[in-house]
């Protein structure tokens, strides 16, 4: 299991702050920890797999789809804080996130 540091908890929620602002053509400064990515921000589940994507190959985690769609199935996610504390239990968790 790898460690969440204050750095990168901020490291992933930029990326994935940066990345719904890009996709959903709005300014980074208008989402906010509360914003819904889907209602708010107009985004949708695609982009969320391209999200894993990124961060699989960014900090070289081997995590399937499959794990992290149970997890969800638990954990749905409403905010974007849900989206980042998702991310960050994916980063230390990979295919585990299931058992959590």
């Amino acid at each position: 299991m790898k460690e969440i540091t204050p750095e990168i908890r901020k490291e992933i929620e930029d990326m994935i702050f940066d990345y719904y602002a890009e996709e959903c053509e709005i300014d980074r400064s208008e989402i906010s920890m509360d914003a819904d990515p889907q209602e708010d921000l107009g985004g949708d589940s695609l982009m969320f797999v391209e999200l894993i994507e990124m961060a699989s190959d960014k900090y070289d985690i081997d995590v399937k789809l499959q794990s992290v769609g149970k997890y969800m199935l638990k954990a749905p996610l409403k905010s974007m804080k849900d989206v980042v504390d998702v991310f960050c239990k994916i980063y230390q968790y990979g295919n585990d996130i299931v058992n959590l």
